[in-house]
């Protein structure tokens, strides 16, 4: 009879924000592993969405550094926090690294050696230490996850982040056993940097649990196109003028476009004045919980990928809305990034079109009016991630290395 292992699964963030640590524990927990979740308070809307998935959580958690920002502990981490980073800034991104990196570092670490685990995986760039650290001091073994290639997040603004960035993954790097990361461009691109490193490396698309899929829509409004968008936050620089501009010109009426996400009064009165119009078939919906994202897109016919490669990051991530969209049956229409346009030419998911390029993007949303060409590629999304790209099937990468 297998020893039943103890894994600490740690983030910076919080389970709302971070759907891929929540999978990751749901399907090592339903393994049998003893599972423990630490995490930290970021933002209030993630705050009220995280009851809904610790209240069915079948592992246990604990949030570390204060469970608001008016808590005591989590203004002294800020505090702090903000000395170690401006010490770091003027060492040139050494000093006091790890404690720059992530504001609760100190708390996370004191909690996870506590904990006496048998694996300690880290996901978000601050715990890469703290993952590393907590297994070589209980005698363990760790992983890390790179949901996004996170070196190439950081604009020239932000020098001092993304030398700090590249010193602790070289410090630590030789500490890990394996490293997933979310696309596989990421993991090209990781393998390249640690090339003479003996690591094992693994691809996790962002797929999601076949039982968490919709029933499949096929009485939608046939006389609409309806498309969807979400993300954590709804903001410029995301594809979205392009889109809206895209839709104003179009001015047809059967044409509607939900988004999703946490949006300030100023980006909404923006983004409806440059509808003109169209501004009348655009909802704003608000915060989603990553359980209840599926069932909304599944009552639109299009999702958006619309990724503008605004960074190294952002050309060769996958985004958990494509794996949303598959799993609702939604068809895709998706900007060429490099990432997405080589998912799009294996999958064949939906229609793409050239960054920034307006006209395309009004061609490809014209391609789905016609009903026939947008009933057989839901279809075959929906299909595509009962049968292929869901959770289960992805998990099973993972589970090799910790079993």
């Amino acid at each position: 009879m297998r020893a039943v292992k103890k894994i600490v699964l740690i983030t910076t963030t919080q389970p709302a924000a971070n759907p891929r640590i929540v999978k990751e524990a749901d399907v090592l927990a339903a393994e049998g592993y003893n599972v423990i979740m630490l995490y930290c308070f970021t933002t209030g809307w993630a705050q009220e969405k995280d009851k809904s998935i610790l209240d069915e959580a079948v592992w246990d958690y604990k949030q570390i550094g204060g469970e608001n920002k008016s808590s005591f502990s989590y203004s002294i981490s800020r505090i702090l926090f903000a000395i170690y980073k401006f010490i770091n800034k003027k060492s040139g991104g050494a000093y006091f690294a790890e404690k720059a990196h992530a504001r609760c570092y100190s708390s996370l670490l004191k909690e996870a050696i506590k904990l006496k685990a048998d694996w300690y995986i880290g996901h978000n760039p601050g715990t890469m230490a703290i993952a590393a650290n907590a297994a070589k001091i209980n005698n363990a073994k760790c992983g890390f996850d790179f949901e996004d290639y996170h070196r190439g997040e950081y604009n020239n603004e932000n020098k001092t982040g993304y030398l700090r960035q590249i010193f602790l993954e070289k410090k630590y790097i030789d500490e890990f056993i394996y490293i997933s990361t979310a696309s596989p461009l990421i993991t090209k691109a990781i393998e390249a940097d640690f090339a003479n490193k003996k690591l094992q490396f693994i691809t996790l698309l962002n797929t999601f649990f076949k039982k968490d899929q919709p029933d499949f829509r096929s009485d939608l409004e046939e006389n609409q196109l309806k498309l969807f968008w979400f993300s954590q936050y709804i903001g410029t620089g995301r594809g979205l003028e392009l889109l809206i501009t895209c839709l104003q010109k179009l001015n047809d009426t059967s044409i509607t476009l939900t988004l999703a996400g946490n949006c300030t009064n100023l980006v909404k009165n923006q983004f409806l004045k440059l509808a003109g119009d169209f501004s009348n078939n655009i909802d704003f919906c608000g915060v989603i919980t990553p359980k209840e994202l599926p069932r909304l897109a599944a009552r639109f016919h299009v999702g958006l990928a619309l990724e503008p490669a605004r960074d190294i990051n952002n050309d060769i991530a996958l985004s958990n809305k494509i794996f949303t969209f598959l799993l609702a049956g939604n068809a895709i229409i998706f900007s060429e990034t490099n990432a997405q346009k080589k998912f799009n030419y294996e999958y064949k998911a939906g229609i793409s079109f050239p960054i920034g390029d307006r006209e395309e993007l009004e061609k490809c949303i014209l391609y789905f009016k016609n009903k026939l060409i947008l009933n057989n590629q839901r279809v075959r999304n929906f299909t595509t991630a009962h049968e292929v790209l869901n959770w289960e099937n992805e998990s099973k990468k993972l589970l090799a290395i910790i079993n």
